[in-house]
């Protein structure tokens, strides 16, 4: 055998080894993608929970946020600054999830859940005053365009507040999130 016939399958040889480790770096990288999917679902889940954990362990205070997203002019001053924050906080929230489908990051059946709970926060005419008085103030451009956007096509006649299971059947979220 020649040196060129051995050189020619070294070439080959190499060539598949190098076409091997390509495979098992897409396999580590696809299952890489998904733990990481499942590791930010679990984390978006676990921060809406922590959040609605003290509204469900303190009665006064869902006292104040029930009150507070249907009148904030009901609320005196301290109740104002509680609720002013649990809004403040649920809408970090809020911008990180529609961050995270402008950039491709979270799915559109997971969006779905983001927008219900959105949505039913936007029904509020308190939570809608807060919006417009200051919290729009707090949020980059594009998460305000699609707050406002959001209230501006709510229907004229909003859900009742105390029925926080039920959305308007013509609820669906957008698709681009934007």
């Amino acid at each position: 055998m020649s040196w060129e016939a051995i050189a020619a399958i070294g070439q080959v040889l190499g060539a598949l080894g190098v076409i091997a480790s390509l495979l098992y770096l897409a396999t580590q990288v696809r299952q890489n993608n998904r733990a990481s999917a499942v590791a930010a679902k679990l984390a978006s889940t676990q921060l809406l929970s922590e959040f609605v954990d003290p509204l469900i362990a303190d009665p006064e205070l869902m006292d104040v946020w029930l009150r507070g997203r249907k009148n904030l002019e009901s609320l005196n001053n301290i109740e104002h600054f509680r609720f002013v924050n649990m809004c403040l906080k649920a809408f970090w929230f809020f911008s990180a999830a529609q961050f995270q489908l402008r950039i491709g990051t979270v799915h559109e059946e997971d969006w779905a859940e983001f927008y219900a709970v959105i949505r039913f926060w936007l029904e509020g005419e308190g939570v809608r005053t807060w919006w417009q008085k200051t919290g729009k103030t707090r949020f980059g451009k594009s998460f305000v365009l699609f707050i406002d956007r959001e209230i501006a096509n709510l229907p004229n006649a909003a859900q009742p507040v105390d029925a926080p299971d039920r959305l308007p059947a013509s609820s669906h979220p957008p698709a681009n999130g934007r």
